[in-house]
């Protein structure tokens, strides 16, 4: 039994993101940089992006609702709540 209503806005939106599909085009035009520091998983930030404009947020009001609405962090493949799940994220 999941905790998640089926119902929700980003239950369902995530449901229709074809989001590998996502992640392997983001890759394709971005490939991953040797950097002393890992990169940011493709799909947490373009689920972030979604979530800026689909909201009318800024980036920093876009990271505090990521961080603080189980939803949004289920929206991202998040199946528990996280409470650092993207604190450092810049969109």
């Amino acid at each position: 039994m999941s905790f998640f209503d089926p119902s929700n806005r980003w239950v369902v939106l995530s449901a229709r993101i074809l989001w590998d599909d996502l992640v392997n085009l983001f890759n394709k035009y971005h490939p991953a940089k040797s950097t002393s520091r890992p990169g940011l998983n493709p799909g947490i930030l373009i689920g972030a992006v979604m979530i800026k404009h689909l909201l009318n947020l800024d980036d920093h009001e876009t990271v505090e609702q990521i961080t603080e609405n189980i939803y949004l962090q289920y929206f991202f493949g998040y199946s528990t709540y996280i409470k650092e799940a993207v604190a450092s994220i810049s969109c």
